[in-house]
């Protein structure tokens, strides 16, 4: 197919392409999301990790943040704040473990050009304090501990297993977490 195909689709079918192992349709939702990513990534740059690797963690946080997003909800919750909560915890995660001494894996990414301004990076990351800090004031401690490892793709029983508790109380507590979300959705407005 040729790739101007891929540009005129919605983002929930370009979803379901990528589930199905669509590269293009992946490489497409890497080329809309990219401005994003590197918005992420630019906020980072005293680490000392490579562009390149910073852009190759935003990808692979990208790839799963596809996977795991739940096309239903989004009239309350835009695939575009859920990737890039996605994205700023991967690399955030990444840059804290490399500035600790943890370990790091070299992936060769092509990808880049010139980054975001000091006051883009500046704004960007108010901006998901902002957003993370209003999720965290909108729900229960419990919701929020479900609210964060949704966010990082988890299943709903790999959530079980890493807070202790059944697949039900997971379930409940997803449930009551959206529906809070869903209720407050004007104040994760961008406009």
């Amino acid at each position: 197919m040729a790739m101007d195909f891929y540009e005129n689709i919605e983002i929930s079918e370009l979803l379901k392409m990528v589930r199905v192992s669509d590269d293009a349709a992946f490489s497409e939702l890497v080329r809309r999301y990219t401005p994003m990513m590197k918005k992420v990534i630019g906020g980072f740059s005293d680490t000392s990790l490579t562009s390149d690797e910073l852009f190759s963690e935003a990808c692979v946080a990208l790839h799963k943040a596809a996977f795991s997003y739940d096309v239903s909800q989004s009239e309350h919750i835009t695939f575009g704040l859920y990737s890039r909560i996605c994205v700023y915890r991967r690399v955030s995660d990444f840059a804290r473990k490399d500035a600790s001494g943890g370990t790091r894996v070299d992936i060769d990414v092509d990808l880049l050009s010139a980054g975001a301004t000091v006051e883009e990076k500046l704004l960007f990351r108010e901006k998901m304090v902002e957003y993370l800090d209003t999720a965290r004031r909108l729900l229960s401690e419990y919701e929020h501990e479900v609210f964060l490892l949704y966010l990082q793709g988890y299943t709903t029983s790999d959530m079980a297993k890493e807070l202790s508790r059944d697949v039900k109380s997971i379930e409940n507590a997803k449930t009551r977490m959206l529906r809070h979300l869903r209720e407050m959705s004007k104040l994760f407005s961008d406009k």
